[in-house]
């Protein structure tokens, strides 16, 4: 009785952890799409409006989602300290930190920093829309990866346990 529980509990176990990483493929899509989002109302405060930065980060955390609207959040916060971090470095350190984007889409928003708050609100537009445009595209490619990729995560979770059953009883 003993062994049948053990060998359950492994297979439901490694069952489980192909489903979570089918699952994680899911959440780095949704992050993607969701950063998009956050920088298409960017580039839209700046064409309408052209607030300062603080302002602007404080309108874009409060009208984002998810991971858009911690990192603007965090950036606004960020602006408070620019005696000890210039926002650029900020910027790069808060990027780092949105695990969910990947290294691809981390990579892709790091020079994004340098150009807000400095230079004029047409450039900030134009590097906003080429950073978008480069995140909807490697937002695609995660949801191509994800169709193709979480199936093979999750049989090989289910057949991984079913082998160690196996090899268990």
């Amino acid at each position: 009785m003993m062994r049948l529980v053990g060998a359950a509990l492994v297979a439901a176990g490694t069952a489980w952890l192909g489903f979570r990483a089918a699952a994680a493929l899911g959440c780095r899509v949704r992050a993607l799409e969701v950063m998009v989002q956050g920088l298409a109302l960017l580039e839209q405060e700046l064409e309408l409006d052209g607030p300062p930065l603080p302002e602007l980060m404080e309108r874009l955390a409060r009208s984002g989602r998810g991971p858009a609207q911690a990192l603007f959040r965090d950036c606004r916060q960020a602006l408070d300290r620019l005696e000890e971090e210039p926002f650029p470095q900020a910027w790069h350190r808060l990027v780092r930190a949105r695990d969910e984007l990947g290294r691809a889409g981390q990579e892709t928003l790091m020079p994004l920093g340098d150009t807000l708050g400095r230079c004029g609100c047409e450039d900030q537009r134009k590097a906003a829309a080429c950073v978008r445009l480069r995140l909807t595209e490697l937002a695609r490619q995660a949801e191509e990866e994800r169709r193709r990729q979480s199936k093979v995560y999750q049989v090989l979770g289910l057949a991984g346990g079913a082998f160690l059953v196996i090899l268990l009883l």
